[in-house]
């Protein structure tokens, strides 16, 4: 299994993303609270300055001593962190400017960031919270300060009428002007920015350290409780399911993989038996198996005897029959030219039958000859002697050797002898089968008919077949299952022997003889062997 696949790694990615979520907003949070306690510790040191300088400049202004109170104005002015200090009149024209004189004298827009909080409405405010009465700008927005473009804090003060300043001599203002003049400061909030890109920086890197940590130890504890155990718990299946029924897993702790592993060891303890069992139930079928095999074959010992000795009896018989039938005939003739011979009758006449009882006697003592060849070639034969043949001209060869029976059947030889190629058999064995099959057809033709041999080469198979058809009575559809059956024939005078003869040599050749036979349409045996 690849690891990140793995259910500790999506365990491990869960905790750590769950981790890095919640990281992420404490941080976000804790970033923002710092930042709204930062603006508010500033905002109160931005009103103590500005009610310090309106406490300040407040007895000098009363006794119109303008030069001291605009010398410590411009003295705070210059002190790090403060930008500018200005005082505007009520009608909105600049009184003093900390840094810019140049300034002084000039009106400002009742719209600007100054003004905007009291003249926000129709009608000018006189009473300003503290929160209302701050702004915070960039130096670069229609600001003239110093430095770079950065954040400023700017908070107004006013000063209003009260009774000691409507009283005085100097320069009394009227009672019913409320507000005199504001003071309004400015001071530069790069540091606190500072702070608060360093506070992030801090956030960011305990974040990732957090992070790390977390997913190392996460990783560890996982590893130890989880992966490992579960890694040997895949091993210990592999290996049962592999056969070893001898694995076991070590049980370490009290907890569900611990439970786990013990059920995982009953299982297997149980395979165990059950294996053992099985295993014993095997010995116990093998050993009956055995016991039944060989009473089997003490059985079937018994049955092949029985049958061979009443095949034996069979073909005792039948040779018995089929032999003295022509010995007979051979023993009467010979007993009768004795008879001849001892009177001294050699007339012509005596002579020619003698010559007539010879020749019967050679045709049953080569049907005799013929009967035990047959008999000869089906319990003893012999394993063909292979060699590249021509089967056209091993057919040719046949029908020459029988042309005298076929001409004296009166049956006409059709030949359809197509070009073949060469085959591995053995010629004699060859010859043997065709003049079997030429014969069995004469005899199937008394009154004789029409003799048909075709061949055929078919290279999808690789294969060649002759095909051997007579126009006699035909065989009936039940016999053919027993047509190349030892001693069985349809004919009167067979012996039985021939087709089995051809179908043992065509099966040593690795082929196959096949019958199609009907009552009243012939016959029609074909013979298939391989070329290679």
């Amino acid at each position: 299994m690849k690891w990140h696949k793995s259910i500790g790694m999506k365990i491990i990615l869960s905790v750590v993303g769950m981790i890095l979520i919640v990281n992420g907003t404490l941080a976000w949070l804790f970033l923002g609270i710092q930042r709204e306690n930062l603006n508010h510790a500033i905002l109160r040191t931005a009103s103590q300055l500005s009610e310090t300088i309106k406490k300040s400049i407040q007895n000098d202004m009363l006794e119109n001593r303008k030069d001291a109170a605009y010398k410590i104005m411009e003295t705070i002015g210059r002190q790090e962190g403060i930008e500018k200090v200005r005082v505007y009149s009520s009608e909105g024209k600049i009184l003093f400017s900390s840094g810019n004189p140049g300034e002084v004298g000039r009106m400002v827009n009742q719209k600007a960031e100054a003004c905007f909080g009291c003249h926000s409405e129709a009608r000018p405010l006189e009473r300003l919270a503290t929160s209302e009465r701050s702004r915070i700008f960039f130096s670069g927005h229609g600001e003239d300060t110093r430095g770079e473009n950065h954040r400023v804090l700017g908070i107004i003060n006013p000063m209003y009428n009260d009774s000691g300043c409507s009283a005085a001599a100097c320069h009394a203002h009227p009672e019913s002007q409320k507000v005199l003049g504001v003071i309004d400061v400015t001071m530069d909030l790069s540091e606190v920015d500072s702070q608060m890109a360093s506070a992030r920086r801090q956030v960011l890197v305990a974040s990732v350290v957090s992070l790390v940590a977390s997913f190392i130890i996460v990783a560890l504890i996982l590893f130890h409780f989880i992966e490992k155990p579960v890694k040997e718990l895949v091993l210990g299946t592999k290996r049962i399911s592999g056969g070893d029924l001898n694995h076991f897993i070590d049980v370490t702790t009290n907890d569900e993989m611990g439970y786990l592993a013990t059920s995982f060891n009953q299982m297997t303890l149980g395979l165990q038996n059950a294996h053992e069992q099985i295993q014993e139930g095997i010995r116990n079928l093998e050993h009956k198996v055995e016991e039944r095999t060989l009473e089997l074959k003490t059985t079937q010992s018994q049955l092949l005897h029985s049958e061979k000795l009443a095949a034996v009896g069979a073909l005792a018989a039948t040779v018995a029959h089929e032999i003295n039938n022509p010995l007979t005939g051979v023993y009467t003739y010979i007993r009768l030219m004795e008879r001849k011979i001892a009177q001294g009758q050699y007339g012509s006449e005596e002579i020619a039958k003698f010559k007539g009882y010879l020749d019967t006697m050679r045709r049953e003592v080569e049907r005799t000859t013929a009967i035990v060849q047959n008999l000869l070639d089906f319990t003893r034969p012999k394993e063909p002697a292979r060699k590249p043949m021509s089967l056209v001209k091993v057919v040719e060869e046949s029908l020459a050797l029988i042309s005298n029976k076929l001409s004296l059947g009166n049956i006409v030889v059709v030949k359809l002898l197509n070009p073949l190629p060469e085959i591995q058999a053995d010629p004699a064995h060859m010859k043997q089968v065709f003049l079997n099959l030429f014969v069995n057809a004469c005899e199937a033709m008394e009154e004789g008919g029409t003799l048909t041999i075709r061949s055929d080469y078919h290279p999808d198979t690789n294969t060649v077949t002759i095909s051997v058809r007579d126009t006699g009575a035909g065989i009936a559809e039940k016999d053919h299952a027993r047509i190349f059956d030892p001693f069985f024939s349809t004919k009167a005078k067979g012996t039985g022997l021939g087709l089995s003869v051809v179908n043992g040599i065509v099966t040593r050749h690795s082929g196959k003889v096949e019958i199609y036979s009907a009552p009243g349409k012939g016959t029609d045996f074909l013979v298939t062997l391989p070329v290679g």
